[in-house]
This record gives structure tokens, C-alpha cells and sequence, in this order.
């Protein structure tokens, strides 16, 4: 090993032992992934990652780049040391958005208890949000919707609570949110969460007050929904308003607690005649065959438009189709970009391809368990059974000499990969994921059974041009899905694996994941596989998430996209022969599929896929 080789190990041990002594855990596993980003982004189920030092040949690390990777760690170590998971899960809003503002509070909360103790780990924690702005674009900006909610709130949050001075690439982002920062809500606000920088809860139900009075588009009230006991649910609303009573409180404390907060209330239609004429846009090609009880018998858009309402107020629909794109992988990137970035998912992912491959193996044998010949013994007629030969030659009359090959139970399959491609899968679970699906692909083509890898996102943040032409249109109450959607196929069902390869490493483009529609990718999903000749049809869908489109739900009922998901979840479970499962990652989709799991990282992503497969192969 050279010496510059040699000092970048050492930099990496030094850098892992200080994360671990700040965090307070000794036996702290630490690890490096050159598809981390130097965003001091918060580790996930506790496990912190760091960017791989980009180490050159006779050079040593730039300082620069090492106060980025020290300031990564710090940002990681202060979280485990000051976050309790569990308390914040209690007190975390069920809303998607809320979510992810709460999320970034809490994070700027134990980053300023460590800046305010350490003047070292103030400066390098400055260097990391100085690379965040510039990353996020905050220095572009034109508008302030243009802005990624939970990034920009953790940096307005981050200056606020530790007084440090905003880095220059922060200035057009505090131009745009300056005055709703000055306004007498909000100082008061901010002033109550310094003075609970020390307690948890405290400043939990403080951070709530500073998000409403930013006049953020986004449902709080769902904090008591998401918890999973009563007594949690009580604790949370005392802890966040202690003087105030919901005037329904009585009517919903005596609701059956195994409904989710009496979600389905607002996702079954009711008994009054809809005008089909208010659907809103096509999404799928239609079967109008009705089936015996008179309802029609296709995909989950004729179900959607014909009897679903989003709450009180109208059906899920969509205001325009027009900037709508349905793409394949290879036509977002020349030829030399996917090479580099297939290169790169290959790289970063070596130490997990043997695993994969494993996993892929059983999953490989299983299959080919299913598909192998049998014989069935002592027929009267059949092919000649060649260890009863002696018999016959000594006796040509003896009967049961005979065999005849069974059929087998296997049916002809397809297998579609559905993966969310939003921005929050940025990293090592989108690279997962591609790694993941590229494996089980190759497993399946020498199976025999054909599959499909298909990803969905937005092709712009909050809005584009659907959100610009409604706006043109005179801004038009309530007009249903308000963002362009993109629907990538990385590899269709009948093209092999090795001529579509290197577009999974799309997945990896800066820029490409967004936002995430998710009711309207499955039914393109489902569309997809239903035109398909296969007798058995598999659709998996990886997920971090509810889904989420800013503009969407800001302009909407706050419930329109996760109710349409489940519509069209329930569609296919019920009425379609396609086999549904989804996996979870680090967010709970049992909640909206029946057959789903919940995975708390990443990396246990490819054994998830290996065994919801199997069990559907098994079914």
C-alpha cells in the first residue's frame, strides 16, 4: 500500500473513532460509500454512513474535503447522541410533508447542541451546510416553491438555532423565506424552540408552532393518526397543545382502534350518482365488459374514475396529461453518461454482489425446483421404462413396464420491479435497489421467466409545466394531480438483460429522482403486465414512502395521493390476477399492501426481494 493510500486508511479510522467517541457508542459500526453525498445527511436505523474519500494517486486528501467528511461525522455523532428514535416516532405527524419538516428541525436541533459546545465541530458542521446549499441549487433559485422543503427548512432552522453566519450560497434562500421568518409568529416561535434546544418532547411540540406559522401547505393534525397505541396518541396532543380540546375528541376516542384513524372513510365512494364526465384525464387503456354485479372488469383507472371519491369534495382526477412522459432509460443520457454511471453502480456495489449473488442463487433454484421434470412410473403405456428392461426381455407380456412424463405445476411468468425513483431514495438505497433488481433480473432471464424494471418520478420539482399552465388558466380550485410525471422503463419484459444493463445506472443521474405519484405508477405498472401473455404476472414495488408532489397537495385535499394509492392497491388485490407485494424501506407499507414488509436499511434490501419472490413463486 502507498503512503498516500496508507494516510487516507488512517484519515478514514481517525475520522470513524471521533464519530464514535462524540456519538457516546464505542462499539459504533462506521462505514464508507462513495454514493453518500458530503450533505451530513442523518443516519438511518442508526447506522451512520460517510462519503468515501475520493483518494488520487500521489495526492493527499484536500482540506477541503476533509473538513466535509469530519463535518458528516459530526452532524451523524451529535444525532445518535442527542435523538431518541422512539420518542420522536411518538410525536412524529403522519403527514408526508409534516413529516419531512419535523424531521429537519429535529436534525438542526442536535447539530446547534453540538455547535454551541464545540468550536471545531462548528466549523466543520458550517463547511457540510455551505455544501448542501450548493448542492440543492439554493444559490439558483427563482422561487421559493423551487426549493426542497425538508433541505430548506434544515438550514433556515440550522442559522436560527446556532447563530452562525449563512454561507454565501444560502443568501437566495434566505432572500425568499426572509420575510416569513420575520413575522411575529414566527420569531416568537423560534425563540420558544432555543429555549428547548435541552428537551426533546418539549421542542417537538414547539416545532409544530414554528412550521404552522410559516404558512406551510401541510397537515399537522395527522399527529395523532399515525401513532400506534392510544396512550401514545394522548401523550403527543397533550404535549403539543395542553390547554386545547378537539371538539370531536369524544366521538373519535370511541372509534375501533383497528381502523387507520378512520382512514377508509374517505377512500370508499358513496351511494350518490357521480358524473363521469368530471374523471378527470385517461391513465390506462379500458376494459368496459361489466361483470356479473354490473361493475367493470379492467385496470384500476376505470375503477378510480368510476366510483372513487377523495373525501367530500370530488374524485382523484388529473388537470392536464399533456407534459406527462412515459421514457426509456437510454433516451435521458448519452451512451458514454450510462457507461460511467453503470461503472460507478458496479463499483460502489462490489461488497455487495456476493451476496446478492447468493440470495440470487436460492432464488434461482427455487424456481427451477418448480420447472424440473418428473416421471410417473408403472403405466401400461408410455415410453419404455428402461430399469424394467430385463423384465420385459424375459417376459415381453409383463404389464407396468411403461412411463409417461408429468406436467408441471409451473406456469409461464412475468416479473415486474417497480421502483420509486423520488429524491429521497438518493444514495445507497436507490443504488441498492438498481443492484438488486439487476441481479434477480439475470436470475430470472436463466430461469426462463421474463421481467421488467420500471421506475417512476416527476420530471420537475413542485410543479413544471402542468403546475405553470394551471396557473396561466386562472388557478382553478382544487384541479387534481398539478406535476408532470415520468414513467422510466429501464428494461422491458421481452428486451434481455445484457443489452439494457447500463440503464440502471440512470438511476444515479443527478437530477433524475424527484418526485413520487405513486397510485398512477401503479396503475402504468399494472397496465403494462395486463397486456401481457403470461399466465402468471408478478408486480413488486420498492418504496421509501408515502407519495408525495408538493404542488399537488398543496392546492388539494392533503390526502389525494396516498387515497388514490390505496383505491388503486385495492383494485388489484381484489379484482385483478396480478400478484401485488411491495418492501418498504425504513417506512411502513403494510398499511397499504396486503402482502408487504418493512425493511428498517437498505442493505437488507436484496434478501426482502429474494424472499417476497420466493413466496409469490411458491404460491
Amino acid at each position: 500500500m502507498s503512503e498516500h493510500s496508507q494516510n487516507t486508511e488512517n484519515f478514514k479510522q481517525i475520522t470513524a473513532a471521533a464519530l464514535r467517541t462524540l456519538a457516546g457508542e464505542k462499539d459504533l459500526e462506521v462505514t464508507y460509500s462513495a454514493v453518500e453525498k458530503p450533505i451530513g445527511k442523518v443516519p438511518l436505523a442508526g447506522r451512520p454512513r460517510l462519503p468515501e474519500p475520493s483518494w488520487v494517486p500521489g495526492h493527499n486528501l484536500p482540506p477541503e474535503e476533509k473538513r466535509l467528511l469530519r463535518g458528516c461525522a459530526d452532524a451523524q455523532a451529535l444525532y445518535i447522541a442527542h435523538h431518541d428514535e422512539a420518542l420522536h416516532k411518538r410525536l412524529s405527524p403522519r403527514d408526508a410533508q409534516a413529516q419531512e419538516a419535523f424531521n429537519a428541525l429535529e436534525q438542526a436541533r442536535c447539530e446547534a447542541l453540538g455547535m454551541a459546545r464545540m468550536r471545531g465541530v462548528a466549523g466543520n458542521l458550517s463547511a457540510v451546510l455551505d455544501e448542501k446549499c450548493k448542492r440543492a441549487g439554493f444559490d439558483t433559485l427563482t422561487s421559493k416553491d423551487q426549493a426542497p422543503l425538508g433541505d430548506a427548512l434544515h438550514v433556515l432552522a440550522r442559522l436560527a438555532l446556532s447563530g452562525e453566519d449563512p454561507p454565501h450560497s444560502a443568501d437566495t434562500l434566505l432572500n425568499f423565506w426572509g420575510p416569513a421568518l420575520q413575522s411575529p409568529e414566527a420569531q416568537a416561535a423560534l425563540k420558544a424552540l432555543k429555549d428547548n434546544l435541552h428537551n426533546q418532547q418539549a421542542f417537538a411540540a414547539q416545532a409544530k408552532g414554528f412550521i404552522q406559522s410559516l404558512q406551510m401547505p401541510i397537515d399537522l393534525d395527522g399527529a395523532l393518526e399515525g401513532s400506534d397505541e392510544p396512550g401514545e396518541a394522548e401523550s403527543a396532543q397533550q404535549a403539543d397543545q395542553p390547554q386545547k380540546q378537539d371538539e370531536t375528541g369524544d366521538e373519535q376516542a370511541g372509534e375501533d382502534s383497528s381502523t387507520e384513524a378512520g382512514a377508509d372513510d374517505t377512500y370508499e365512494g358513496d351511494d350518490e350518482p357521480q358524473d363521469p364526465d368530471g374523471a378527470g384525464e385517461e391513465m390506462g387503456e379500458m376494459n368496459d365488459m361489466p361483470d356479473d354485479s354490473g361493475q367493470a372488469q379492467s385496470d384500476p383507472a376505470l375503477q378510480k374514475r368510476k366510483d372513487f371519491l377523495e373525501g367530500a369534495r370530488g374524485r382523484y382526477h388529473v388537470y392536464t396529461t399533456q407534459f406527462d412522459e412515459e421514457i426509456d432509460a437510454a433516451e435521458l443520457a448519452d451512451p458514454g453518461e450510462l457507461t460511467r454511471l453503470r461503472h460507478m453502480l458496479d463499483t460502489q456495489l462490489s461488497a455487495h454482489q456476493a451476496l446478492i449473488t447468493k440470495l440470487a442463487n436460492r432464488l434461482q433454484r427455487k424456481v427451477m425446483a418448480q420447472q424440473r421434470r418428473s416421471w410417473e412410473f408403472g403405466l401400461d403405456e408410455g415410453i419404455l421404462d428402461p430399469s424394467r428392461l430385463a423384465r420385459i426381455i424375459a417376459n415381453p407380456t409383463v404389464p407396468m413396464s411403461y412411463k409417461a412424463e408429468k406436467e408441471t405445476d409451473f406456469r409461464d411468468t412475468v416479473v415486474t420491479l417497480l421502483i420509486d425513483n423520488s429524491g429521497s431514495m438518493r444514495g445507497r438505497p436507490i443504488a441498492l435497489a438498481a443492484m438488486s433488481a439487476d441481479i434477480i433480473s439475470r436470475t430470472l432471464e436463466r430461469c426462463g421467466v421474463r421481467s421488467e424494471i420500471l421506475g417512476f418520478t416527476t420530471r420537475a420539482w413542485k410543479g413544471g409545466k402542468s403546475r405553470e399552465l394551471w396557473m396561466d388558466q386562472g388557478r382553478t380550485p382544487e384541479p387534481g394531480r398539478l406535476n408532470d410525471v415520468r414513467h422510466i422503463i429501464y428494461k422491458a419484459a421481452d428486451a434481455p438483460m445484457r443489452r439494457t444493463r447500463k440503464n440502471l445506472g440512470l438511476m444515479l443521474k443527478e437530477g433524475i429522482l424527484k418526485e413520487n405519484i405513486d397510485g398512477e405508477a401503479l396503475v402504468w405498472a399494472y397496465n403494462r403486465l395486463a397486456r401481457r401473455p403470461e399466465a402468471r404476472k408478478i408486480l413488486m414495488v420498492i418504496s421509501d414512502g408515502a407519495p408525495v408532489d408538493d404542488s399537488t397537495l398543496s392546492v388539494n385535499p392533503s390526502n389525494i395521493l396516498e387515497a388514490d394509492l390505496r383505491n388503486v392497491i385495492g383494485w388489484i388485490e381484489e379484482k385483478s390476477d396480478v400478484g401485488l407485494a411491495a418492501i418498504g424501506i425504513g417506512h411502513d407499507v403494510t398499511r397499504y399492501y396486503s402482502n408487504a414488509m418493512t425493511i428498517a436499511d437498505a442493505d437488507e434490501l436484496a434478501k426482502a426481494l429474494i424472499n417476497q419472490l420466493e413466496g409469490l413463486f411458491g404460491k
